[in-house]
């Protein structure tokens, strides 16, 4: 086995486990859960965490859907086909678990979820629907045989409600009586032993000739069936049977069914159990706010299809194990890893080993977060090999190991005899003899427990030994011996847990390069410890050590303040991105804004033509008529003049170029009531560019009309008032409110109705206007400030006063 179940409850998957356990749905993917195993097949693993990504999105786009009602009737099936009768209830679980393989079967086919993996497991349900059917005519929900069950059944229950009605009547009968009346307790009917009795008093027991069925405890009334009634009860009592017998053989029948598809669904119970299963893994990683890691194959996931261990490759002869030599197992890689067990602010970890070096010493103090660590590091690859996402970033690759060993914590054995020392060393021993170059070993005060120079020589040639191997390993020590061995033997590196000496609070951050100081002295100066004490202890140390620590203390100073400048850079950083950010969205805004100005400019000209072209055409009617009638057409016939006047005016503006603008000149642009400056004319001479209160706009120039008439003729001049009397004429100030109503509208819909408004409010001097748009949800609301604030007609807004309106109502000073 290539993880023995004590190296998974060293590192605590078994609580992983018990987690995802506790988001099944049913007992049959509840006990998948607890038995999952970490797998070493490449394509094993791939399949489920493919399962598991696919799982998150149908999370996604089916909140709360679950393979609800589904049972473990794998063991009914089995009675079932051993020839056992199920009861009403237990045929209800098999009908249940039917219906929620049907809906799930259903639900993964379809098209638009694409979830082949998920959909897999799907196709091994097979349709049973003749069976569920058969149960849900057969009995309700509360397990009740139905009348419709069988004709016979129907027929039986017929005659049994006749007959009990027959007996009933003929006991209130009898009760009636006046000789018997008086000898009863009470005027009531019961039952004993399946039989309709009447309460009698015992003193008046001759007056009612029948059969005792029981007495009271205290001897007063005797419960008899009287004589009169025997054969009606006898009757009744033998539909009874009828109906029992028959209900039973209907039990049989379906019991049968279920037997004849044991087979199939128990096949549908484990589909359900593995889909179950994978939604199971997608919450807990969404809980985790986990992600997929990068699986990266290992010669044993590719090659080696048995999960029979290897053992480790023995020791090269010598020390000639040169820098040039390389290993080619895997490499570990996790970004901002987290302990998924830990709550709270977490600090993640960046690790990586396989690449560089084999072997990581990690050093640093004591609560310092190593051991954490270790396990963070031990655990998430169990868990990706488990098909389960890992709480760390998705860049976070992850080999397939063949085993994670690890010898972490206090394994003192008192049912052994085994000291903490000789624990580690047996717990070794085992790992040395099955660990391979595909596997992870994790040691926790490798070389601890015992005489520090000898744990530490001890410590030296174990992980030398590891290095040769090849094999992955993460170790933590004290020992400044190791981490000198660390620094200066190849592929091995030193690591430390950053340690805050001012507030004696661990920061759990690994850094890879930098062995970490155990702080004994400074900790306990700073805990109280009396100086001349913590003084005297410095001066044993050697003058190696005290260098070291002061230069370590030195680089750790370094890294933070390169921490901070890191840290102020990325925030400045951000800072400029979210700058970029809003002015590209205020560029699009006010792009959007002018190609609005534009369509409006334009819109506003063909209505104005169109108008004109209407009321020409009225005016040509109302003259042949007057001409019919032999009236006089002359005023008629004026307008029409003007009106072609007008509209060849207008054409000309539009065909002819009649205005000659050159950039600089000041114009007023007709449909925005706005004077603006000339930037640019086309080199066809049709439009301008317009600088409009700090915007841009592009406005034929039939629409301009110039501040400084020096290019403009009289004639044109007169055109131009003629066509704006007409759009004056058109919206007057008494055809134009100055309030709009956009209550019950869509959003798109109000924008078109408040844009046009805004226009004509402005051409007729309307200086303030109401918009009513309702509370509601707020989002019609959230439109129309969002217009009136971009809108070029507009100088301000504001939320209305409560008399008119209050957060219903907005209102907007327009640029008049």
């Amino acid at each position: 086995m290539s993880f023995p179940a004590h190296y998974l409850e060293t590192l605590e998957f078994p609580k992983i486990r018990a987690l995802l356990a506790r988001e099944t749905s049913f007992s049959a993917s509840h006990d998948l859960a607890l038995a999952l195993e970490p797998s070493t097949f490449l394509t094993e693993i791939r399949h489920a965490q493919d399962a598991t990504e696919e799982a998150r999105r149908l999370i996604e786009l089916r909140p709360g859907w679950a393979p609800r009602g589904a049972h473990d009737v794998r063991p009914l099936a089995h009675r079932a086909a051993l020839g056992g009768v199920l009861q009403p209830d237990q045929l209800l679980e098999v009908a249940s678990t039917l219906g929620a393989a049907r809906a799930t079967h259903n639900l993964l086919n379809r098209p638009e979820f694409s979830l082949p993996t998920l959909t897999a497991y799907a196709e091994l349900i097979a349709n049973q629907g003749t069976l569920e059917r058969d149960i849900r005519q057969t009995m309700n929900d509360d397990g009740q045989i139905l009348d419709s069950a069988s004709g016979r059944l129907s027929a039986i229950r017929i005659q049994l409600r006749t007959a009990h009605d027959r007996l009933v009547r003929r006991l209130n009968e009898l009760m009636a009586r006046a000789s018997i009346r008086e000898a009863l307790q009470e005027p009531i009917l019961t039952q004993r032993a399946g039989r309709y009795v009447i309460p009698v008093k015992s003193d008046f027991r001759g007056r009612v000739p029948g059969i005792v069925h029981d007495q009271s405890a205290s001897g007063a009334t005797m419960f008899i069936e009287p004589l009169a009634v025997v054969d009606l009860a006898n009757e009744w009592r033998r539909l009874g049977l009828e109906e029992e017998h028959e209900i039973e053989r209907i039990l049989r029948d379906l019991s049968a069914q279920v037997g004849a598809e044991a087979d199939l669904l128990s096949d549908a119970v484990h589909a359900l159990a593995r889909i179950d299963l994978a939604l199971a893994k997608g919450k807990l990683a969404q809980e985790m706010r986990a992600s997929r890691p990068v699986l990266m194959p290992s010669n044993s996931a590719v090659s080696n299809w048995d999960f029979s261990p290897r053992p480790a490759p023995p020791l090269p002869a010598g020390e000639g194990w040169g820098e040039g030599e390389t290993t080619s197992h895997p490499t570990l890689r996790l970004n901002q890893a987290r302990h998924p067990l830990l709550h709270g602010d977490v600090v993640p970890i960046d690790v990586e080993l396989g690449a560089a070096f084999d072997v990581l010493l990690i050093s640093g103090p004591n609560t310092g977060g190593k051991t954490v660590a270790l396990k963070t590091i031990g655990l998430l690859p169990i868990m990706a090999q488990a098909g389960l996402q890992i709480p760390a970033a998705s860049d976070s690759k992850v080999p397939i190991y063949s085993g994670v060993y690890a010898d972490i914590g206090d394994e003192q054995s008192i049912e052994q005899s085994l000291s903490t020392f000789s624990a580690h060393i047996a717990r070794i021993i085992d790992i040395l003899a099955i660990a391979d170059e595909d596997s992870l070993v994790l040691l926790d005060e490798v070389g601890a427990g015992t005489d520090p120079q000898e744990g530490s020589a001890l410590g030296h040639a174990l992980l030398l030994h590891l290095a040769r191997a090849g094999i992955s390993t993460i170790a933590t020590t004290h020992s400044s011996d190791l981490k000198v061995f660390a620094a200066s033997t190849h592929r091995v590196q030193n690591a430390s847990v950053e340690f805050d000496i001012e507030s004696l609070r661990p920061t759990h951050r690994l850094i890879i390069g930098l062995p970490g100081q155990s702080n004994a002295l400074t900790i306990a100066e700073r805990l109280g410890m009396d100086r001349t004490l913590i003084n005297e202890a410095r001066q044993f140390l050697t003058p190696a050590d005290r260098e070291a620590h002061a230069l370590l203390n030195q680089v750790q100073a370094q890294l933070a303040d390169a921490r901070v400048d890191r840290a102020e850079a990325a925030s400045r950083r951000a800072e400029a991105d979210q700058k970029a950010g809003a002015l590209t969205a205020e560029l699009a805004s006010i792009e959007r804004q002018r190609q609005l100005v534009l369509e409006g400019a334009e819109e506003e000209a063909a209505r104005v033509l169109s108008e004109l072209q209407t009321e020409a055409d009225a005016l040509r009617r109302e003259l042949r008529t007057l001409r019919t009638r032999q009236r006089q057409p002359a005023p008629i016939e004026k307008r029409l003049s003007e009106l072609a006047a007008v509209q060849a005016g207008r054409r000309a503006v539009r065909t002819e170029g009649t205005y000659t603008f050159q950039a600089g000149d000041v114009v007023e642009v007709g449909p925005l009531a706005s004077t603006g400056e000339v930037r640019a004319v086309s080199e066809d001479g049709q439009t301008a560019e317009v600088e409009v209160r700090g915007m841009r706009v592009h406005v034929p120039i039939a629409q301009l009309r110039p501040g400084q008439a020096r290019h403009l003729r009289d004639s044109d001049e007169r055109t131009w008032n003629r066509i704006t009397e007409q759009a004056m004429a058109r919206t007057s100030p008494g055809q134009i409110e100055a309030e709009i109503d956009l209550r019950g509208l869509t959003s798109e819909e109000a924008r078109q109705r408040l844009e046009q408004h805004l226009s004509d409010a402005v051409l007729t001097g309307v200086g303030t206007l109401r918009v009513i748009h309702g509370k509601g949800t707020g989002v019609l609301r959230e439109t129309v400030r969002e217009i009136l604030a971009h809108h070029p007609l507009v100088r301000s807004h504001r939320t209305a006063e409560a008399r008119d309106g209050g957060d219903g109502a907005t209102l907007a000073d327009l640029a008049v």
